[in-house]
């Protein structure tokens, strides 16, 4: 009944993004830039994100939409990323079509806040643009982030930044590389989708380090070149949800 009327079930996608109008502009406009990166800029810009890893299967959910695709990123096809109950955090960086430092957040550490940004996280980005100085830091809008102590901490260290629009992972390119280690986990070790109690925080470790280090470069760079496509679909989208 459903196709006889032109509909069909596809995976309802999670993304953090927002109705607001001007939310929508920042996203416009930061694509009509990123759209005329050459190849170089591009090439020199890091991309970073935190992700918190955990047992469990990595499951999708469906929605009913339209076969022609003209509803497929209408607000209400679209499923908000809400957080899950934490296990341990992970910040990675690409640059240049590979990976850049990862670091695990120890739990010693305890909650991330602006100074724990800057000694365990900015302490690395610095080391790689001291090496690289024409590479632009990118994090996004996270608190312990947008802080003026962190904004300091960025002018004492050199690190040059980009100011990056709200609520927008379809532009971040690092997003996809969790997706692609969950999958990878998932197919690799059983017991972290269906047997999560056997998972000792030590080898959940090791299993996401493993994983990490099985990211291909040329998965990387795949996304790298993508950059221009998911510009274009931002700028298309009026700054609304693309399919990234």
């Amino acid at each position: 009944a459903f196709n006889l009327l032109g509909y069909c079930r596809l995976v309802s996608k999670k993304k953090g993004w927002s109705d607001d109008p001007e939310v929508c502009t920042e996203r416009l406009l930061f694509a009509k830039e990123g759209i005329t990166w050459t190849p170089y800029r591009l090439w020199n810009q890091i991309f970073s994100d935190e992700v918190w890893a955990m047992g469990g299967a990595h499951t999708t959910s469906h929605v009913t939409v339209k076969k022609d695709g003209s509803d497929r990123y209408a607000p209400h096809n679209l499923t908000h990323k809400y957080s899950k109950s934490h296990a341990w955090m992970f910040h990675g960086t690409i640059v240049r079509g590979k990976k850049g430092p990862g670091v695990f957040w120890e739990k010693e550490w305890g909650n991330m806040d602006s100074a724990k940004y800057d000694n365990f996280i900015l302490s690395n980005i610095q080391e790689l643009i001291e090496a690289n100085p024409e590479m632009i830091y990118m994090h996004d809008g996270a608190s312990s982030h947008r802080s003026q102590i962190t904004a300091r901490n960025l002018r004492r260290r050199r690190i040059p930044i980009i100011q990056w629009p709200r609520y927008s992972p379809d532009l971040n390119l690092i997003e996809h590389i969790w997706n692609w280690m969950k999958n990878w986990i998932q197919q690799h070790y059983w017991q972290v989708r269906y047997n999560v109690k056997s998972i000792s925080l030590d080898w959940l470790r090791a299993i996401i380090t493993e994983a990490w280090n099985a990211v291909p470069d040329s998965y990387i760079e795949s996304l790298f070149h993508s950059w221009w496509r998911r510009c274009q679909a931002v700028i298309d989208a009026n700054g609304g949800p693309t399919k990234y």
